[in-house]
């Protein structure tokens, strides 16, 4: 009988030193549980309310080209979660001087970030106002949106497709005078004549230099038709 008695009492023990345990844990699952998962939207959107910051926006220089990898940002995750930033095609990137280029992203990035941290992002993007200086490291830039028109058209079309933005193509350099030609402001209305004029002033070479309105002349014989060709392909006409 008091063997009996000594194991009810070790049972009852052991039953009220794991009941609050059991009582814990089912509460855990009874009680509404935080939102889990990383939070994912557009980097403007992000920017807005705050939980990205941009720390800076220049133009970058690595690569040699008209057109890919021009502008470097920083960007900070100023949350304690995880988030999931969309760079849209069609994000534009403003120049605090007039001399320069806007730029156009038209190849979309996701890019993950983790609470506070800092990272360095170089989208692929287009100069959309012909004639204007390309992006260097001196020069700063603040970010929007394009919200209708051929150039943002033209940046959808092209986020459809997968584009090399490493080195410079002769693709490259075709799909830059496309954009080019979609800008409102544009002087090149007929090519390739006007052409000529064109990379004289972006290469800021004499014109006295023996052949070389022929080579242009013969460059912008290749290039033009399949700058119109990218045109053609997105069902825009400029």
């Amino acid at each position: 009988m008091k063997k009996s008695l000594l194991f009810l009492l070790i049972v009852v023990f052991m039953v009220s030193c794991s009941l609050p345990d059991s009582l814990t844990a089912l509460l855990n699952k009874i009680k509404p549980q935080s939102p889990q998962g990383i939070v994912s939207s557009d980097l403007l959107t992000l920017i807005e309310n705050d939980q990205i910051r941009l720390i800076r926006a220049q133009g970058y220089t690595g690569v040699s080209t008209l057109s890919g990898r021009l502008i470097e940002m920083e960007l900070y995750n100023n949350t304690e979660a995880s988030l999931e930033v969309l760079i849209p095609c069609g994000t534009i990137f403003i120049p605090g001087n007039e001399a320069y280029s806007r730029m156009m992203v038209v190849q979309s990035h996701k890019i993950l970030f983790e609470a506070a941290e800092v990272k360095t992002i170089k989208p692929f993007v287009l100069s959309i106002d012909n004639l204007r200086a390309l992006p260097v490291p001196e020069q700063t830039y603040t970010l929007d949106m394009l919200t209708d028109g051929k150039q943002l058209q033209f940046a959808e079309c092209l986020c459809n497709i997968d584009l090399s933005a490493e080195t410079e193509t002769k693709d490259l350099v075709s799909l830059q005078l496309a954009a080019w030609m979609l800008d409102e402001n544009s002087v090149i209305t007929t090519l390739p004549e006007d052409f000529n004029e064109l990379l004289k002033n972006i290469t800021g070479l004499p014109i006295a230099i023996p052949g070389l309105e022929n080579a242009l002349q013969d460059l912008a014989g290749t290039v033009a038709p399949e700058a119109q060709g990218w045109l053609d392909r997105c069902g825009i006409k400029p």
